[in-house]
């Protein structure tokens, strides 16, 4: 454990730093080539997927790829971090012509709209930020440099129309919403161009205002928990969630907290009513936000509660519910519930019921991962990740449902990001 810290605390010291890649890692770090070549690139894959995939943020493609370049210094034979070098590139070269294309394409129309001249911005603005020196580039810079400027100047002279159209005593919902369509127009102009000192001095002040917005959100969504007011305040949640989506994630935590807060009050009020799907939904909803020890115990409570109601009064009683999962391809409910009838004591003819169940799970397990595969390949990468999830609940180690899960869902966030 101590060698894996010493490599990874070594990569992230090298790529904060301005020295070559290599000579100061070696001396600092005494240990196997080819060790801290698989060590670099298991953080690099990391990265890879979380940064660059996952995030879509192609400012981190440099960082990625000299986790690969580092991994390659080391051991030169690494056939997975030059894969991956290869992968970054791909990803960057494909998404470089993607931004050529659709700025050239915009700019051949005749007449374009301001959303239009937007898009056309972006896409200049994206080609820069992954290949500032190639002749496209450069070529699509100097062709819209006049109209960045127009750009940016008529949309500061669009947010101080906005917030001079608001009265001093106009009420707070009417101030709130000029301040957030202001910030989503400063927010363009950051993206276009975050050097603009206008622009940027407008951006930062909007951030603001838009910061104590969402601090409001997040008092009245605790407040309608406290009210056990559920419904409002998931929709006062979901008013935060898309001001912290337009900010660029930049009040991701009161907001998540709030959500974490929101979810769990209401699978206790569920737990109460002994309303164990409604609760069980719930509770992993606050835990797909953080989780949180007290998410986690009232999972286990809600579990061990719908495990008692399914088992029912006899054995038969839990049959027939689990023959129902079993109808409804629910196999992840149905496997508990198995186990649980398994656990208890059994004779020949409770075990011989309890294998046919399994055969039909089986059965049932093999038609869900031949779904996800003809989803896969038919390229409808959202259906698969539901299938192959599904099969992986049950048992993670199922053919290659996990690979192609991976697989689907980083091919699914490349198509979300074209």
């Amino acid at each position: 454990m101590r060698r894996v810290s010493l490599v990874y605390a070594g990569v992230a010291l090298l790529l904060s730093s301005c020295a070559s890649i290599g000579d100061p890692f070696v001396l600092a770090f005494d240990v196997d080539g080819q060790y801290q070549s698989r060590a670099v690139t298991s953080a690099g894959i990391d990265a890879y997927r979380t940064d660059l995939v996952g995030a879509g943020d192609l400012s981190a493609s440099g960082k990625v790829q000299r986790y690969f370049e580092v991994a390659l210094r080391y051991d030169p034979s690494n056939t997975e971090a030059a894969r991956y070098l290869a992968l970054v590139e791909d990803y960057r070269a494909g998404r470089f012509s993607a931004a050529v294309k659709d700025a050239d394409a915009l700019l051949k129309k005749p007449s374009r709209s301001v959303d239009d001249e937007y898009a056309l911005l972006l896409a200049v603005r994206r080609a820069t930020t992954i290949y500032p020196q190639d002749e496209s580039t450069i070529r699509l810079v100097k062709a819209t440099a006049g109209l960045r400027t127009s750009f940016i100047a008529g949309r500061i002279a669009e947010i101080r129309a906005t917030m001079a159209a608001v009265s001093k005593d106009a009420k707070v919902a009417t101030r709130e919403k000029s301040s957030i369509d202001a910030f989503r127009i400063a927010l363009k102009i950051n993206t276009v161009d975050p050097g603009d000192l206008e622009g940027a001095q407008l951006y930062r002040e909007l951030k603001s205002e838009v910061a104590t917005i969402v601090g409001h959100r997040v008092d009245g969504i605790d407040a309608l928990v406290k009210n056990s007011e559920f419904d409002d305040a998931r929709t006062q949640l979901l008013a935060a969630k898309e001001l912290d989506r337009i900010s660029g994630g930049s009040f991701t935590g009161p907001v998540q907290s709030a959500e974490y807060r929101l979810y769990l009050s209401w699978a206790r009020y569920h737990e109460k009513r002994k309303e164990w799907p409604k609760a069980d939904a719930r509770v992993k909803s606050a835990l797909a936000v953080r989780r949180g020890s007290e998410a986690i115990a009232l999972e286990k409570r809600i579990a061990a509660s719908v495990a008692a109601s399914d088992r029912g009064a006899t054995f038969n009683d839990g049959l027939k519910n689990l023959d129902t999962y079993i109808a409804k391809d629910d196999l992840v409910h149905a496997q508990r519930l198995l186990s649980s009838l398994a656990s208890g004591p059994v004779d020949a003819s409770k075990r011989q019921a309890l294998e046919l169940r399994r055969k039909k799970m089986a059965e049932s397990m093999a038609n869900l991962y031949a779904i996800g595969i003809k989803a896969y390949r038919d390229e409808r990468f959202d259906d698969a990740a539901t299938a192959f999830e599904s099969v992986i609940a049950v048992d993670a180690s199922y053919e290659d449902a996990a690979a192609y899960l991976d697989k689907a869902r980083a091919k699914q966030k490349l198509l979300d990001q074209y």
